[in-house]
C-alpha cells in the first residue's frame, strides 16, 4: 500500500514538473516575442519600417511557436495579440487579421486591445482599404498608450494622403507635432515622385533644426531612384545644419558612401571630414574613417603606397582596411607563379576600386606563369584607352593562351586554364590562414573571411 502511494506521488510530481516546464517554455516564448515587439515598435516610431519588419518577423516566430505548442493557456490572449501585431508589421496581413480578431475577442485590457487594433489599421492601410483603415485608426489617436496614439495619428494622416486629402493630413499631424506634418508630407511627395516638393519640405525641416531618423531612408531612396543631386544637396544641408549631431553625421556618411561608389571622392571627403568630431557614435565614426581611407587609396599607383597610407591614417576598421590587409597578405604570400599578386590585384580592383594599383600588379606577373596572360587581359579591362595595346602584348607573348582564345570567342581545350585556377585557389587558401591570424590580432577575434574570388 505504501509502495502504491509512493508511486502515485512520484507520478504527480512528474506531472507537476512537466507542467512547470511547459509553463516556463511558454513564458520564455512570450518574453522573446515581447522583446522583439518592443524593438520593432521603437523602429516604427523612428520611421524605419524595414528594420521594424525584421524585428517583428522574430516576434512572429516566437509568438507562433507559443501558440503551436500550447494553444490554450493563460498566455494565449497575449500570444495571439503579439502574433497578430508581428505578422501585420512584418508584412503578412492575410494571417495577421485573423490573429488580431481572435486576440481582441479575449483581451480585457483596453490598451492591449488598442495595440492590436493599431496593427489591424496598419494592414487595412497597406491593403489600400483607406476608409476602413481610418475607421480603426482615428479613434486610436486618443489611446492612453502614447506610442499607439503617435502611430495612429501618423497613419491616419497617411491614409488621408492616399485619399488625396493632404490638408486634412497636415491638420491631423499638427495637433500633436507640427514638424511631423512636414516629414509625412515629404515622405508622401517622395513616394509619388514629386521630388522638388519633397526637397522643399525637407529643406524647411532642416532649416528648423528638425532632423529626424526618416531622413536617412529618404536620402537612400532619392539616390537609388536616380535623384542623386537631390540626395547630395539634402545631405550637405543636413550635415551643415544645427540639428542633432548624430543625424547630421549619419546623413553625411550615408551619401558619402554612395559618392565613393560613384567615383566622386572629393565630394565624399568633404562630407566625411567633419564626422569624427561631430558624433560619438563609434559605428558612424568607423564608417566615416573607412570611407576616407577608400578615397585616399583609390588613385594610388601601387599596393606599397596603399599600405603606407593605411598605416599613416592609423587603425581603421571596415571594408577598406580589411581589403588592404588581405591584399597585402596575398602579395607577401606570393609564389613564383604570381598567383598571390593576381588575387591581390583583384582585391584592389573589386574592394577598393584602386584601378592603378591593381593594373600595376596585373602587369608584373612572371612571364612564364600560366596566369600571366590572364593578368594582362584583366589590366586591359581596367584601361579602355590602352586596351588594344595590352591585348597586342598578350598576342605577341602568349599567342596560344586559352584566355586569349576565350577573348576571341574561340573554343579551347588547353588544360592551362585549369592549372591556373588550381594555382589561384591554392594561393587563396594559404593566404587566408595568414589573413585570419592577422585579423584576429587586430580585432581580438577571427572575422569572417571575404568570399573566394
Amino acid at each position: 500500500m505504501n509502495g502504491a502511494r509512493a508511486s502515485s506521488a512520484a507520478r504527480r510530481l512528474t506531472v507537476l514538473a512537466l507542467l512547470a516546464l511547459v509553463a516556463a517554455c511558454t513564458y520564455n516564448g512570450v518574453w522573446n516575442a515581447r522583446h522583439a515587439d518592443r524593438e520593432g515598435n521603437r523602429q516604427l516610431l523612428d520611421g524605419d519600417d524595414s528594420a521594424a519588419a525584421r524585428s517583428f518577423a522574430l516576434a512572429a516566430a516566437a509568438a507562433e511557436t507559443v501558440l503551436a505548442r500550447n494553444p490554450a493557456s493563460r498566455w494565449t490572449p497575449e500570444a495571439l495579440a503579439l502574433a497578430g501585431r508581428a505578422l501585420a508589421f512584418s508584412g503578412d496581413c492575410g494571417r495577421a487579421l485573423s490573429r488580431i480578431d481572435a486576440a481582441r475577442a479575449r483581451l480585457r485590457n483596453q490598451v492591449d486591445r488598442d495595440r492590436a487594433s493599431l496593427a489591424a489599421g496598419w494592414c487595412l492601410l497597406r491593403e489600400a482599404r483607406y476608409s476602413e483603415s481610418l475607421a480603426q485608426l482615428e479613434a486610436l489617436q486618443h489611446s492612453r498608450d502614447h506610442d499607439v496614439a503617435t502611430l495612429a495619428t501618423r497613419w491616419t494622416a497617411r491614409a488621408m494622403l492616399a485619399q488625396g486629402n493632404a490638408l486634412g493630413a497636415a491638420r491631423v499631424l499638427a495637433r500633436t507635432d507640427p514638424g511631423a506634418a512636414g516629414w509625412t508630407l515629404a515622405r508622401d511627395a517622395a513616394d509619388r515622385g514629386e521630388i522638388p516638393r519633397a526637397e522643399s519640405l525637407l529643406v524647411a525641416r532642416i532649416a528648423d533644426r528638425d532632423l529626424r531618423p526618416p531622413l536617412i531612408p529618404l536620402l537612400n531612396d532619392f539616390w537609388i531612384r536616380g535623384d542623386t543631386a537631390t540626395a547630395y544637396r539634402l545631405a550637405t544641408l543636413a550635415a551643415q545644419s544645427h540639428g542633432p549631431a548624430d543625424l547630421r553625421a549619419a546623413a553625411a556618411v550615408t551619401i558619402a558612401e554612395r559618392l565613393i561608389d560613384a567615383g566622386r571622392g572629393l565630394d565624399a571627403r568633404a562630407l566625411l571630414a567633419p564626422v569624427p568630431k561631430l558624433t560619438s557614435d563609434t559605428l558612424i565614426v568607423e564608417r566615416a574613417r573607412d570611407g576616407m581611407l577608400r578615397v585616399a587609396v583609390r588613385d594610388l599607383p601601387s599596393l606599397d603606397e596603399i599600405e603606407r597610407t593605411a598605416r599613416r591614417d592609423g587603425p581603421v576598421t571596415g571594408r577598406a582596411s580589411e581589403a588592404v590587409l588581405l591584399a597585402g597578405v596575398l602579395a607577401v604570400e606570393d609564389t613564383s607563379t604570381g598567383a598571390g599578386r593576381f588575387l591581390a590585384a583583384e582585391v584592389l580592383r573589386d574592394s577598393l576600386a584602386a584601378r592603378r594599383a591593381a593594373r600595376a600588379l596585373f602587369t608584373t606577373l612572371p612571364a612564364g606563369s600560366p596566369i600571366a596572360a590572364k593578368g594582362w587581359l584583366a589590366a586591359a579591362a581596367l584601361t579602355p584607352d590602352s586596351a588594344p595595346a595590352f591585348v597586342a602584348i598578350v598576342r605577341s607573348r602568349w599567342p596560344d593562351s586559352p584566355y586569349l582564345a576565350a577573348l576571341d570567342g574561340k573554343p579551347s581545350t588547353d588544360t592551362l586554364a585549369v592549372a591556373a585556377d588550381t594555382l589561384l585557389r591554392r594561393a587563396w587558401e594559404q593566404a587566408i590562414v595568414v589573413y585570419n591570424d592577422s585579423a584576429a590580432l587586430r580585432h581580438g577575434a577571427s572575422p569572417t573571411p571575404p568570399a573566394t574570388p
